[in-house]
């Protein structure tokens, strides 16, 4: 974990990192491609025959019960280990969706930006930097949709959604949103210390919301369920792994 740091660090952009303003957002394209991606499928998805859309939620989706029964029970390990990302690709309805894709927007536009994400055809730089995010990104989810399985084991319950994913993203960004003058500025922050006020203030709302949701999930979303035990494993992940691909980012600038 990186030294606590009373003031931010400032220091200019480097040429050619500057976003242009005509850009949705100023999003960078890594973030938008995975947004569009996961919509593309939700869409898909619509238009598909109702068996079929069955069938590939089923093989995509986490299910503790089979993840829980090894290898031999699903094919091999490939066929039991792929619904760790595949499930971030599906949703259970477009509020869902919209949700999840929003809050990836918010939160992955600065992680990214901060990780040097930017132009990432331009330059080989911006390119490993994207891969570092796409992982930060699935990480998140794989380690929330475990801490789920980890609760449910003997659940049949179908896992779906981006929500581990985005929460890590959220993690990382309370690592350093703190330590700048507005969110989306052009200085670039050092990273909070892990038990600084607004990191533990910001872990605990997060706690306490999930909480929340996990009580009254049901009655809030017409009688869904809702997997906050993801969304606390992919944030605290994305809080705890951030600053070492902060510092492996840094090294392909």
């Amino acid at each position: 974990m990186s030294e606590p740091h009373d003031q931010p660090n400032y220091r200019l952009r480097r040429p050619g990192s500057e976003t242009d303003p005509s850009r949705i957002f100023n999003t960078p394209g890594v973030v938008l491609a995975v947004a569009l991606l996961t919509a593309a499928i939700f869409a898909l998805m619509i238009i598909l025959p109702e068996r079929t859309v069955s069938i590939i939620e089923y093989a995509a989706a986490v299910l503790p019960v089979r993840l829980m029964a090894g290898p031999a029970a699903n094919g091999g390990f490939l066929a039991m280990a792929s619904p760790l990302i595949a499930h971030m690709f599906f949703h259970a309805g477009i509020a869902h969706l919209l949700m999840n894709m929003a809050f990836l927007l918010a939160f992955g536009t600065p992680v990214a930006r901060r990780m040097g994400a930017d132009n990432v055809l331009k330059s080989s730089a911006a390119f490993a930097s994207a891969s570092l995010f796409l992982t930060l990104y699935f990480l998140s989810g794989i380690v929330g949709a475990l801490t789920y399985v980890a609760m449910h084991v003997n659940d049949y319950a179908l896992l779906i959604g981006a929500s581990g994913g985005v929460s890590g993203l959220l993690g990382a960004l309370v690592r350093f949103a703190f330590n700048r003058s507005t969110l989306f500025g052009p200085e670039e922050a050092k990273v909070s210390p892990l038990f600084s006020p607004g990191v533990l203030t910001w872990s605990v709302v997060f706690i306490g919301t999930n909480i929340v949701f996990g009580a009254f999930g049901g009655a809030l979303s017409g009688g869904g369920s809702i997997a906050w035990e993801a969304h606390l494993g992919g944030y605290f992940f994305g809080l705890l792994v951030f600053p070492f691909f902060d510092r492996a980012a840094h090294a392909f600038r």
